[in-house]
């Protein structure tokens, strides 16, 4: 008879794919559903770690070496596509207008997705990798991710949409700094902000005569600049 110890030892000892079929067991014998934590688009996969279950240290460790960015959401890790040009046009426009914007509003400063979100709260640990973030706390800053944030947005894809829509929705609340959560289409003109403020409840900002109104940061930004360049899938 193995102790408890003994056998998260030897759970802990098998290949990162091997864990995931153990909590599959698990979840199977105690009749609990999958948590829809875990449901992402297609992903490529990388030497047979996808799915794959981690400690967020081992995962912290893997992603360094890893060709790949990653998704971190309590245990599970979850490979990112790479963005379309809409996307990255998108993207581009707003952190210029961001960007100039912030230039004399230190200590604000806006990251691209190439800088990790990450959300410790109770039991949830995940770290994202959100399309943008304004962060204003430079003393709770790290060398690689950021923890306290005062905006994010996300530019929506077909692959994404439902979990920018509501996964992420519901654990970006989490973060008691945050102020607005952004949505950007890249298929129409059309953004949508959740504003802290307001409870959450959506401002809808549609068609290019329209501008949409970041009030966390005090900037309006027509939607003709933040589609310029953008030409229609």
């Amino acid at each position: 008879m193995h102790t408890l110890d003994e056998i998260r030892t030897a759970i802990r000892q098998l290949p990162v794919d091997q864990r995931w079929k153990v909590e599959a067991c698990l979840r199977e014998l105690d009749g609990s559903p999958i948590p829809d934590s875990q449901v992402r688009e297609a992903r490529p996969a990388y030497a047979g770690l996808d799915p794959a279950i981690m400690t967020f240290e081992e995962f912290f460790g893997f992603e360094q070496k890893s060709p790949l960015r990653h998704e971190f959401v309590n245990g599970a890790i979850f490979a990112m596509s790479g963005p379309t040009l809409i996307h990255n046009l998108i993207m581009q426009n707003l952190m210029f207008a961001i960007h100039a914007h912030l230039r004399r509003r230190r200590p604000c400063e806006v990251f691209s997705s190439g800088v990790r979100l990450v959300i410790r709260r109770e039991t949830n640990t995940i770290a994202y990798c959100p399309d943008l973030i304004v962060d204003c706390r430079a003393d709770t800053r790290d060398t690689y991710y950021l923890r306290d944030p005062k905006l994010i947005a996300e530019v929506l894809s077909p692959s994404t949409e439902l979990i920018d829509r509501r996964e992420k929705l519901l654990n970006y609340r989490m973060l008691d700094s945050l102020e607005e959560y952004v949505l950007i289409s890249q298929d129409e003109r059309r953004v949508v902000v959740y504003p802290r403020a307001e409870r959450w409840k959506p401002r809808v900002y549609a068609g290019l005569d329209t501008a949409v109104e970041l009030r966390s940061i005090d900037l309006t930004i027509p939607l003709i600049e933040l589609y310029a360049d953008v030409t229609s899938p």
